[in-house]
């Protein structure tokens, strides 16, 4: 790898206590810094060797600022031909502020590099190094919290932590049904995926919002019993809900099957899947489930449009 070469603009009252130390470590760390009196012999032309040799084959220009250089119409000379070589080549221009002085204007929105003491400019070093090579120092991106690499399908108006509540209490759902379930249990496998219980409840304020998910209005503090509604299972289900729907259908108009038990049983889904898919229908008009007392729904009438809405692929 070629070293970069890089042209040291700055006062000659700078030299001594800050330029040709600083200098000299650039070059300890792989920078061909460029500095006239290690450049220049005698009879060499100063505007042919510092523009021609320094400047023009530089990529990155160090400007040294102090009370002196500010001053010095050579060095605003230097400055001015490395401003258009940043604009028409992209060359990088660093400067570096020794003094409290006033910072030229084409250099205002330009991050500089100060250094307190000049005797001292180690901190200095390392970022300027750094900003010649292109290094940057920050910190690796660690690992995400869990809930967030938890593959929970995407849903228009949730977070990520929305999300995987919305699934935990899916999950829920396929074992129980639309029962509230334990809500120790609900922050307990939010816990697992990084999310603590404030968040929680705030991410089922949301849902609640929504109504995709209710919760138990009981008098006193704490996560109450929560569950998932018909609309949130719909969300969790996205496009698959059209084609569970139409199984189910199929189920009943050609299989005859009218309890839940046996739809499910029909279509391989369990029966909390089922049942909302018998609610879909309903809601649709398509059948009339019977609210007969117990546990498992029952389709009391089939509506003629059933058969007509499955002959169209619904």
């Amino acid at each position: 790898m070629t070293a970069p070469r890089v042209f040291v603009s700055h006062a000659s009252e700078d030299k001594e206590r800050f330029v040709v130390p600083f200098a000299e470590a650039l070059r300890q760390r792989g920078v061909d810094a460029w500095l006239d009196q290690w450049e220049m012999a005698p009879g060499d032309s100063l505007v042919d060797k510092i523009f021609e040799d320094g400047i023009a084959q530089a990529s990155v220009v160090i400007i040294v600022l102090s009370e002196a250089s500010v001053a010095k119409p050579w060095v605003r000379q230097e400055l001015n031909l490395a401003v258009v070589k940043r604009i028409e080549e992209g060359t990088k221009l660093i400067p570096i502020v020794l003094d409290r002085c006033e910072v030229p204007t084409s250099l205002k929105s330009t991050v500089w590099q100060g250094v307190p003491d000049p005797s001292d400019f180690s901190a200095c070093l390392d970022r300027v190094v750094d900003a010649i090579f292109g290094h940057s120092r920050k910190p690796p991106v660690g690992e995400p919290a869990p809930y967030l690499a938890h593959a929970v399908a995407s849903i228009a108006g949730l977070s990520t932590a929305d999300s995987l509540l919305l699934s935990v209490l899916y999950e829920q759902f396929l074992a129980i049904g639309l029962s509230m379930g334990n809500p120790e249990a609900v922050l307990d496998a939010m816990r697992k995926e990084g999310v603590e219980p404030g968040m929680t409840a705030e991410s089922l304020a949301i849902l609640e919002h929504l109504g995709y998910a209710d919760s138990l209005k009981a008098i006193g503090r704490g996560f109450k019993p929560c569950g998932i509604l018909p609309r949130g299972v719909s969300a969790v289900l996205g496009e698959r809900e059209a084609s569970l729907v139409r199984e189910a259908g199929l189920a009943i108009l050609n299989g005859g099957h009218q309890r839940g038990d046996a739809i499910a049983e029909a279509i391989g889904q369990p029966l909390p899947l089922a049942e909302h898919a018998m609610e879909m229908l309903a809601r649709s008009g398509h059948v009339v489930i019977s609210r007969e007392i117990g546990p498992v729904k029952r389709i009391g009438l089939v509506q003629p449009t059933l058969r007509r809405a499955l002959d169209g692929g619904a």
